[in-house]
């Protein structure tokens, strides 16, 4: 078929697409032309785009996951390439988005897109829900008329890092299991076996050994004080949490992740790889690289890499070369990566570089994250061990001593 067939049959396509779309919506009596009608239960106020009769009680904890702004994003670019304008398309997703959370905040941007409102605008009136790279790539794709490939783009961005997540959290799970288990039998042991110990080392009358009584003022602290132990953990976990959102506190976070060996070395590369995929999807849409490099900095979750993006940015928007700021940042770009940047940028193909960098250290990512499992779980097996041996010393030795003492006699 010759290209200008090609070109004549996609907007037929695209038409076809919308009606089927369009009719679905009807056949199912939920006509997205207009607001939904007004709800019984606000004196005949009209309902907002996402809301419910059950409005009330749909409640999330948590906001949504990468995955679900994923989806969010390719549902709204397959409507848009549909040929559906977006303030329609928003209504649609209004209904269909599944999330709580990011429902209400989509039915409240298509609301304002209605009265007016920038798309980007809208969209930054709800920080906790769209990420400040979905609104930046959404404001450049308005800009520049690229609105669609840019949305694109940052789905595969989005799938990309819940796919790294999702590996981070497989390699942790079982370490996790693990402690929690350990944690919960040791707990037990020290709340309900040694206090019947205690009993019988009372009756034998032999001085207990060192092991033992640490075992025992464990116990009886555990026993008579644990609304203290629980006050005591949440309250250091509530504290490492309000930490961690200040500013010094994810500076220091961040260092920790990024210096501390072995730990480091995952990060890096997860960081790296973060960048890059980012980074090489927003210029393959069509942005600028400054732009891009803005984006990345505004939307990166390590401190150290938007501080070293923003060092490149302002770099680049002096004049200077791209290559010759990333290799000062050698503590967040590797050498390698820089080489294969700069043979990118001298090609023309930046975009498809970052991309190859990006997959390269993904793959590291994984091969890595399946190693570290692989140490976890010996070293476990054998601090668990360490630890049964401790407790069983604790409580056996009195036995040994009484048996010594009974010989002398």
């Amino acid at each position: 078929m010759s290209p200008a067939k090609k070109r004549q049959q996609k907007p037929e396509e695209s038409a076809r697409l919308r009606d089927a779309i369009l009719s679905k919506l009807r056949g199912e009596g939920k006509d997205e032309s207009g607001p939904p009608p007004p709800s019984a239960g606000r004196a005949g106020a009209a309902a907002t785009p996402g809301e419910t009769g059950t409005w009330g009680r749909e409640i999330s904890l948590f906001g949504p996951s990468l995955n679900d702004m994923a989806v969010f994003c390719r549902q709204l670019v397959t409507l848009l390439d549909a040929g559906i304008p977006l303030l329609r398309s928003l209504k649609i997703l209004s209904v269909r988005t599944l999330h709580p959370r990011l429902k209400r905040a989509v039915g409240r941007v298509a609301q304002q897109v209605e009265e007016g409102t920038r798309f980007s605008v809208a969209l930054a009136q709800y920080p906790r829900v769209f990420s400040p790279l979905l609104v930046n790539v959404v404001r450049i794709g308005e800009s520049g008329g690229i609105l669609e490939s840019s949305l694109k783009r940052l789905a595969d961005v989005l799938e990309g890092k819940a796919s790294i997540r999702r590996r981070i959290l497989a390699a942790i799970a079982y370490p996790s299991v693990v402690i929690l288990v350990a944690i919960t039998m040791l707990t037990l042991v020290l709340t309900v076996a040694i206090p019947k110990f205690q009993a019988v080392y009372r009756d034998l009358q032999v001085e207990l050994p060192a092991t033992t009584r640490i075992i025992i003022g464990i116990s009886t602290f555990i026993r008579s004080a644990w609304w203290a132990c629980i006050v005591l953990v949440v309250g250091i976990i509530a504290l490492l949490v309000m930490f961690r959102r200040t500013p010094a506190g994810r500076a220091f976070f961040d260092w920790c992740r990024m210096r501390l060996p072995i730990l480091s070395n995952v990060s890096v590369r997860i960081a790296v790889a973060r960048t890059t995929r980012t980074l090489g999807s927003l210029i393959s849409a069509g942005i600028p690289l400054l732009e891009a490099l803005r984006t990345v900095v505004q939307s990166s979750e390590s401190l150290m890499v938007a501080r070293a993006c923003q060092r490149v940015h302002d770099t680049v928007e002096r004049g200077g070369k791209l290559e010759d700021q990333l290799r000062r940042e050698y503590h967040v770009f590797p050498p390698l990566v820089v080489d294969m940047i700069a043979i990118g940028d001298e090609a023309g193909a930046l975009d498809i570089m970052l991309n190859k960098v990006a997959d390269t250290y993904d793959e590291e990512v994984e091969s890595m994250l399946r190693g570290l499992t692989a140490i976890i779980e010996p070293v476990l097996i054998v601090l668990l061990g360490l630890l049964v041996v401790f407790i069983a010393a604790a409580v056996l030795t009195p036995y040994f001593y009484m048996a010594k003492h009974i010989a002398e006699k």
